[in-house]
């Protein structure tokens, strides 16, 4: 297939989860910038849904990158390496330095009112990625790093391998430099969303399992939050588990999803990139003119930080060259 049908393929179970890994993305870090700047409390159930959305909604990203990676490319030679790292440097580095760059001016410019402080812009870009853009960062470092499958057997060494990497963090190890403990990190979520299509696992038709996994991780995450256990184990444990669940429920129910998961799906990437360049601004705008009542700062947030980057998208889109900064590979049709 080439990349020109690739790009037009749209894979719908895919899109289905991306959605459901970026509105808990976007939650995640609006009830942590609430509860930060005390305008909604630290509970107990705030402390469980944050917990919990974080053994799963970003290695649910990296699953759907793996999957696509392994079904539209082919990269298994010294030429075709450097010809798919020039493409995820582009299509990845474009939108990682403007908007982490965006990200910084912001934070500088309202260094008194943001939650989290930032460091240098350089150290920022190149060594310690803020949030949400790390991923952007990592997933670049594991296409560095990671070939297509040929074979069956290819991807059982490749798994092999990540399943290795994964255990160096779990016991302590590569920590010393951010962009290798990303790597051995994240890499078993890639692999296992590459091995999804090499072994041509069929996910259809199990939401009976799907929702017994999605249960017992609700169950599970609740008995491990009230025990106060924790651990790289228990988390990868427990991530594995929901990313079963969350892509088992997901196809099961792939013919039930409405239009608006159609829609938001179009909008990923713009809501992953900016949702907070919008909830930021506004929560500090809304506290500088005295408006620190609770449901209007989580209606408006909210509100904001999926209407604005759609808006923002679109406005892009119409503009054209605005637009290389989300995608830029649409405007360049060969890297060479």
């Amino acid at each position: 297939m080439s990349e020109k049908t690739a790009v037009k393929t749209r894979e719908k179970l895919v899109d289905d989860v991306k959605v459901i890994a970026c509105i808990l993305v976007v939650l995640g870090h609006f009830f942590q910038s609430m509860t930060k700047a005390n305008i909604l409390p630290e509970n107990d159930l705030y402390g469980w849904f944050n917990t919990t959305i974080y053994y799963f909604h970003v290695p649910l990203f990296f699953i759907c990158s793996g999957y696509l990676y392994q079904k539209y490319s082919k990269v298994n030679s010294v030429g075709s390496w450097y010809r798919n790292v020039a493409k995820k440097a582009l299509a990845l580095g474009v939108p990682y330095v403007t908007f982490t760059t965006a990200t910084w001016v912001l934070k500088k410019m309202f260094s008194s009112s943001v939650n989290d402080q930032i460091g240098g812009l350089g150290d920022t870009l190149l060594l310690h990625p803020t949030a949400p853009y790390w991923y952007l960062y990592a997933l670049f470092f594991i296409f560095l790093v990671t070939p297509t499958f040929s074979s069956v057997k290819a991807a059982a060494v490749g798994l092999v391998v990540a399943i290795v990497a994964k255990d160096l963090i779990l016991t302590g190890g590569g920590y010393s430099v951010y962009a290798v403990s990303t790597v051995l990190s994240n890499e078993i979520w890639f692999v296992l969303g590459m091995s999804i299509c090499v072994f041509d696992v069929q996910l259809k038709g199990r939401k009976i399992q799907g929702t017994i996994c999605g249960l017992l991780f609700m169950i599970l995450s609740i008995a491990v939050y009230m025990a106060e256990i924790s651990g790289s184990a228990i988390s990868f444990s427990m991530g594995l588990l929901a990313c079963v669940a969350v892509i088992l429920i997901a196809a099961g129910f792939e013919e039930k999803f409405g239009r608006g998961m159609d829609f938001l799906a179009k909008y990923t990437m713009p809501i992953f990139l900016m949702h907070t360049l919008f909830a930021a601004p506004l929560r500090s705008v809304l506290i500088k003119i005295g408006i620190e009542n609770a449901v209007i700062h989580v209606v408006l947030g909210l509100v904001i930080s999926f209407a604005g980057p759609i808006i923002a998208a679109w406005i892009m889109k119409k503009t054209k060259w605005l637009e290389f900064f989300l995608y830029p590979n649409k405007f360049i049709r060969k890297v060479s």
